[in-house]
């Protein structure tokens, strides 16, 4: 009896837990949905910065932010939350290849990244989370110490890796080479140089590079946290979604030995009764 009291507690503790994945399961799903409808990536200001700098012969400019030699900045963007089905962990060891290419300062947001740094054994710059509300704060922060960190000579090129949402089912770990500039002219299809005609200059062209670049800078972290917030709802509603089938699986067998101990008892207790009934059915032999 009490094997079987122990399976139907198990049962209905399986059961609640099974209701409470799909609360949580449905809600990542809706969040999911209601940032999507609202994500808009901005291609336009994206290409004018690159047509602005593909306008100056970079590579002949002595800048920080043309510089080809030198440390590497990295920016991994992870998650505050678990139940990522470790995707958190895909984006650090991204990064970590990345940074070894030429170590120079790993920049993490968020904190499940922060531990996975620490467990690698490297030292790194934090910053908080993303959040629904607060990523232009966040991106102008990242934006402004990254940008620092290039100016100052302390490293020569800045690069993003996070993932990316393909689909409500499928994400993919990005990398984004960000500075110097050259790589911004590597896929080949930004214009170089001017059409026809001179053109006049109101700014030095290192203040005009460097807005250009501060400007796709904060538009491309905007981009990126949102992209990397719908992975990371995807990826908790997938995650959980596994949990549930696991549950459900679990949940059969315990059924099952539900079922089979309450019938072994009954057997049991039946072949009892009868044997009982048999033994006191036999009438009395007198002395």
């Amino acid at each position: 009896m009490a094997a079987i009291a122990k399976l139907k507690q198990d049962i209905q503790f399986n059961g609640r837990l099974a209701g409470l994945l799909d609360v949580l399961k449905s809600i990542a799903v809706q969040q999911y949905q209601a940032l999507e409808r609202k994500f808009r990536a901005n291609e336009q200001l994206f290409e004018a910065a690159r047509l602005i700098a593909g306008t100056f012969d970079v590579e002949y400019l002595a800048h920080p932010f043309t510089q080809t030699d030198g440390p590497v900045g990295v920016i991994a963007v992870t998650s505050d939350t678990g139940l990522l089905g470790g995707l958190n962990q895909q984006v650090i060891s991204t990064a970590v290849r990345e940074y070894r290419r030429a170590p120079g300062e790993f920049m993490v947001i968020g904190e499940r990244g922060l531990s996975y740094v620490r467990e690698a054994g490297l030292s790194c710059q934090a910053f908080g989370g993303i959040q629904d509300t607060g990523r232009a704060t966040l991106a102008a922060r990242v934006r402004d110490h990254a940008l620092g960190q290039v100016m100052r000579g302390r490293i020569a090129a800045l690069s993003i890796v996070y993932a990316r949402a393909l689909s409500f089912t499928a994400q993919r770990i990005e990398l984004v080479r960000a500075l110097p500039l050259s790589e911004w002219f590597k896929s080949g299809t930004v214009t170089r140089g001017t059409r026809s005609g001179p053109v006049l200059l109101e700014s030095p062209v290192a203040g005009i590079l460097e807005y250009a670049v501060w400007l796709w800078l904060s538009s491309k972290l905007m981009e990126v946290f949102g992209l990397s917030r719908l992975a990371e709802l995807a990826a908790r509603s997938v995650h959980l979604e596994g949990s549930s089938q696991e549950l459900q699986r679990h949940g059969k067998k315990l059924q099952l030995r539900y079922f089979r101990e309450r019938h072994e008892l009954i057997d049991r207790g039946m072949r009892e009764l009868s044997a009982a009934k048999a033994i006191f059915s036999k009438p009395l032999e007198e002395p």
